[in-house]
């Protein structure tokens, strides 16, 4: 290496380390494969996530923070970024790192070098925009990936004992949660031939072990913390898709008749979804009848619905990168028995229970027991369990769901899903909505899909009659 090379090198990374600014350039034109501008936008801005950056370093004040991108790129699917690399740059390019200095909030971007002809073929990233280009995005530091231990080498080192904040823990997904991941991760490590660690477990072993000079830090309880309260644009995304969601349910219920395929409800839905702007969906679909009613995370969808079955329905969109969770329970046939009716009306009494005291200066241990006495006065007390729902964001089962608990807040986005059913006799209730807690109380951001009894009779099979 060059005395002139190696000069840049030391400039560069004193300009990490140091009290210099970030610049942000005017907008322009940015195309890259991955990342959505139009997102962006939604979202606020690059600014909005440069002002996350901004309050993560007001938190853990020293030290740098290192954030990966996913490593693959999806087979058979739109690709889908790493929640909490997105979340702090809304940028989605596979295989990119991001390096956050706490002290001063400089930025840089790591991407790979994509050769012309793969650009080509593939897109480019953000390494292979103009300047002006990156600029726009954010970030007017992208470098490539390969002289990222240099930097980062260098950052360690000239100050022994620095903090190095990583996600120590398994991510979520856009299904699930992160104690979720570390369980199909447990499942993974217990096949004698897929026991390797994931990509996400990897990389902080390997900075371990390459920086063994640096205090190794968790940085996901702040993440968890700031991604639990929405934003003001957070909040006009999820209430779109709200809409955009439930709409779709809506019309695959209106076309659900006896005789059909599980995987035709489904396909109506998705289509909607995919029609009105959606880029995926935040969970593969449920199609529940039959002998599959009362496998609560039933995806295959590929038998037909006989009349008078129960058929659960959870489906909906990811938009921006943000998830909605719904679901409804009907007869095919479009009348409730009156067995089935008695016991759809407990699950929607003890739901609508649990959400009136979603609202500022409630707890969700209050909320739980407004559900549980519903049961208790139906005689299914046992089938109450916790709080029945989980927050909802960037996953679907967003973080901190395994802790649904204490004070409620503005700004946390919530499911209510009571769930009543009886094995032996093929019955599974499940009425569920996504819930904006405001300061005016509780927000059903899934409202377009009816849930009253006689509403859901009259919706079933109605797109036929039409």
């Amino acid at each position: 290496m060059s005395p002139t090379i190696l000069a840049h090198l030391y400039l560069t990374v004193l300009r990490t380390v140091c009290f210099l600014p970030l610049f942000w350039g005017l907008a322009a034109p940015a195309h890259a494969q991955y990342t959505d501008r139009a997102a962006i936008d939604h979202l606020g801005g690059p600014e909005a996530f440069a002002k996350r950056r901004s309050a993560l370093a007001k938190e853990l004040k020293t030290g740098i923070v290192v954030l990966f991108a996913r490593s693959e790129i999806p087979e058979d699917s739109h690709y889908r970024e790493d929640n909490d690399f997105y979340y702090f740059t809304g940028i989605q390019d596979p295989g990119a790192i991001v390096t956050i200095n706490m002290e001063n909030g400089h930025t840089s971007l790591y991407e790979p070098v994509m050769i012309d002809w793969l650009a080509r073929i593939e897109g480019k990233n953000l390494f292979g925009l103009t300047s002006e280009e990156r600029k726009a995005l954010g970030f007017p530091e992208v470098l490539p990936v390969t002289v990222f231990d240099s930097y980062l080498g260098v950052a360690l080192q000239s100050k022994p004992g620095s903090a190095l904040w990583l996600r120590l823990g398994y991510p979520d997904q856009v299904t699930l949660d992160r104690v979720e991941g570390s369980l199909y991760s447990g499942f993974r490590y217990s096949h004698p031939y897929r026991g390797d660690l994931p990509p996400e477990m990897a990389q902080v072993a390997r900075l371990r072990e390459r920086y063994p000079m640096a205090q190794v830090k968790d940085v996901t309880p702040a993440i968890d913390r700031m991604r639990n309260i929405k934003s003001p644009e957070e909040i006009a995304v999820l209430r779109r898709n709200g809409k955009i969601s439930a709409e779709g349910d809506r019309e695959a219920i209106a076309h659900a008749h006896p005789g059909m395929y599980q995987y035709e409800i489904e396909g109506r839905a998705f289509a909607y979804f995919y029609s009105h702007g959606a880029q995926g969906v935040a969970y593969p679909a449920i199609v529940g009848s039959g002998e599959n009613i009362n496998t609560w995370h039933y995806f295959s969808n590929r038998n037909m619905i006989q009349a008078n079955e129960l058929v659960v329905f959870d489906y909906a969109a990811s938009l921006d990168h943000l998830t909605m969770d719904i679901t409804r329970t009907f007869n095919i046939s479009g009348k409730f028995t009156p067995e089935q009716a008695k016991w759809y009306s407990v699950d929607l009494e003890a739901q609508k229970a649990v959400i009136a005291l979603l609202r500022p200066g409630q707890t969700y241990e209050d909320a739980v027991n407004a559900g549980k006495a519903v049961y208790e006065k139906a005689g299914i007390g046992d089938q109450w369990h916790g709080f029945p729902g989980h927050f909802v964001g960037m996953a679907t089962h967003d973080v901190l769901s395994f802790s649904v608990s204490g004070p409620i807040q503005v700004g946390q986005v919530v499911t209510v899903e009571p769930i009543v059913e009886f094995v032996d006799k093929r019955m599974h209730f499940r009425v569920e909505d996504t819930i904006l807690i405001t300061e005016a109380g509780p927000e059903i951001l899934s409202a377009a899909v009816p849930k009253e009894l006689s509403d859901v009779e009259k919706l079933v099979g109605s797109a036929k009659e039409q």
